[in-house]
């Protein structure tokens, strides 16, 4: 992280890697409010009398109205500013946390878990904004490592998180935890000083019309199209993983974090093995690569995923692995398209992520009449083939600019 400096002064009163590290927790959010109640999912079906399908709208919502909430967020906080936005979303974030921690019925857990969702969605654009603001190159590329694989981390250690402190506190309990949360990181957001330059100009209608003009380059879009689709497997399994374990394998809460320690360890070894060792390769021969594993590790957990909770483990984490690792490069290819609406392009790459992952989400909580196993490795082996052929387009119609190594 030497090689390209930061092109702005340090924008934090602490410095710059607590501004690295702030940055990291601030992405950290959305998996973290997520994915920190999943293993009292099946316990908040019975408590509410409703079915899985009702209380997994908790989920498949909070994303669908989150990937929304980015186009006003990201527009909005390249004319106003990245701080106002940033302590607007805090003070929606914390509001709507009580809201679900004290929600009587699931209909009020659904609507607080939405207003949640409009809220990360200001601390998601503004945090993805503020590292386009600040840092270059290859440096750009180490700092989005860094902080993705801490983003990756989150929802595969939230979960175990939330499966230890069901020990202890109710499902309202995790809430008042997500509380507590953005409480601390408004408290140290505070010595953040603003770092957009250019603001744009005209009325916020104006500003949200620069959505148009950053898809108007081809190659963006294209490769918007391409890793916003990768992330459907993963997001899949992150609303399946609680039934397939608890549910169909019979497996304790606590037994059901071990299998997502497991994951997480692969999902961790993606971002570090990238910039240590994989970003030296050839990157079209190496994406290339990562997409048909993809593929072909959904077809085994196809044929084998069901055989046990081992079995499925270890099929799906070389999934896990090829989604977690290709995630800086992508971020770097995408931002590396447009000089210029940082906000808007930031919001656009995790709006439509996350649009793509509510969507996977919700396709995996559909009555296919087939287990939950079946639906996660259809969607995998689907996505693969899809980012393969993409890729393969993409690199015959040389739509997109390729950054210098």
């Amino acid at each position: 992280m030497t090689d390209t400096p930061t092109s702005t002064p340090c924008p934090h009163a602490l410095g710059q890697k607590f501004l690295i590290g702030l940055l990291t927790f601030l992405n950290a959010f959305v998996p973290i409010s997520t994915d920190l109640y999943l293993p009292a999912l099946p316990h908040m079906a019975r408590i509410f009398n409703a079915d899985a399908d009702t209380v997994n709208l908790t989920l498949s919502l909070f994303m669908l109205v989150f990937a929304f909430s980015m186009l006003i967020w990201g527009p909005l906080s390249d004319k106003y500013g990245r701080k106002p936005i940033l302590f607007t979303g805090f003070s929606i974030y914390i509001l709507s946390s009580v809201l679900c921690a004290n929600a009587p019925t699931i209909t009020w857990l659904i609507i607080g878990r939405c207003i949640q969702a409009l809220s990360c969605g200001a601390l998601s654009s503004v945090s993805m904004a503020i590292v386009k603001d600040t840092f270059r190159g290859r440096l750009m590329e180490s700092v989005l490592a860094l902080i993705q694989t801490m983003t990756v981390l989150s929802p595969m250690f939230a979960p175990m998180i939330g499966a230890f402190l069901l020990n202890y506190l109710s499902w309202r309990g995790t809430f008042w935890v997500l509380t507590a949360c953005g409480v601390i990181a408004l408290a140290l957001s505070l010595g953040l000083r603003e770092t957009v330059g250019e603001r744009t100009q005209g009325s916020p209608f104006r500003s949200l019309g620069r959505i148009g003009f950053v898809l108007k380059n081809s190659g963006y879009r294209w490769l918007l199209l391409l890793f916003s689709c990768l992330i459907m497997p993963f997001m899949a399994f992150l609303a399946s993983s609680s039934y397939i374990y608890i549910n169909f394998f019979q497996r304790t809460t606590q037994e059901y974090s071990f299998f997502f320690l497991i994951n997480a360890v692969f999902s961790m070894l993606g971002p570090i093995l990238y910039m240590r060792v994989l970003r030296n390769l050839p990157r079209v021969r190496f994406l290339s690569v990562i997409f048909t594993l993809v593929f072909c590790f959904g077809a085994l957990l196809f044929f084998f995923g069901e055989n046990g909770p081992f079995f499925f483990a270890f099929l799906y984490a070389p999934v896990t692995f090829c989604c977690a690792c290709v995630r800086p490069l992508g971020t770097v290819l995408m931002m590396s398209q447009h000089t210029s609406d940082n906000g808007t392009v930031a919001s656009l790459i995790v709006c439509t992520a996350l649009l793509c992952g509510s969507i996977s989400m919700m396709l995996s909580s559909l009555n296919w009449g087939t287990s939950f196993i079946f639906r996660l490795s259809v969607i995998t082996m689907v996505i693969g083939a899809f980012s393969l052929a993409t890729w393969t387009f993409m690199n015959h119609r040389k739509v997109y600019r390729m950054p210098e190594h």
